[in-house]
């Protein structure tokens, strides 16, 4: 057998079908949750485009529209923490069951070192995701401070660059590596199966 050909029936058998279906389920499973977060950021968003065109509002304007900002604040919390969840799982320990997060999805992947990279990288920019929203929560409290409104526009450009971080991570590190060297490899083992058969058809007519 060509040298070439036996690299790739090599290469081709290190990944499994199970491998395959798991890195299809991840795609499937980030890109939902790619909407999910987007969805987010635009809804907290909308109130930092209200704030930006009222920068000259005084703390005791923002007072008389508190019920209104807690209000918000608690559906941005809610969202955020909702996703989260969805992408680490939940543990309940009365019931003893645990629901698995989006994060899970790369389990099955975990003995590729790129994968495992990855897994780490996105778990990383949760922890991030997760520390901007106590931030952002927290700038709502003090509405006795002069500068609420530049704390909670400032507080807010944060997440932008969560969310592209997270989003790259996902289309140009998880995507890539998924359709480069596990997706594609399912066409190799096409061109294999061409490859056998004609030899073996080869071997029967001139036999």
């Amino acid at each position: 057998m060509n040298k070439k050909i036996a690299l790739t029936v090599q290469r081709t058998s290190e990944i499994s079908e199970a491998e395959r279906l798991a890195a299809r389920n991840a795609i499937v499973a980030f890109e939902k949750f790619m909407k999910q977060l987007w969805a987010a950021r635009q809804h907290d968003q909308r109130l930092v485009n209200v704030l930006n065109s009222n920068k000259d509002a005084s703390p005791n304007d923002l007072f008389k529209i508190r019920h209104l900002l807690r209000r918000y604040q608690r559906e941005v919390r809610d969202r955020y923490a909702a996703l989260i969840i969805a992408f680490a799982g939940k543990k309940d320990e009365k019931l003893q069951s645990a629901s698995e997060g989006y994060i899970h999805t790369l389990q099955p992947l975990e003995n590729d070192t790129t994968t495992k990279q990855i897994k780490s990288a996105l778990q990383d920019a949760m922890q991030q995701l997760t520390e901007f929203l106590e931030e952002f929560l927290e700038a709502f409290e003090d509405f006795n401070d002069p500068d609420q409104i530049k704390s909670i526009i400032g507080t807010s450009k944060k997440a932008d660059k969560i969310v592209q971080s997270i989003e790259n991570i996902i289309d140009s590190q998880m995507k890539v590596h998924f359709e480069k060297n596990i997706l594609k490899r399912v066409k190799l083992n096409s061109i294999r199966g061409h490859i056998v058969r004609r030899a073996r058809l080869i071997k029967m007519l001139e036999a």
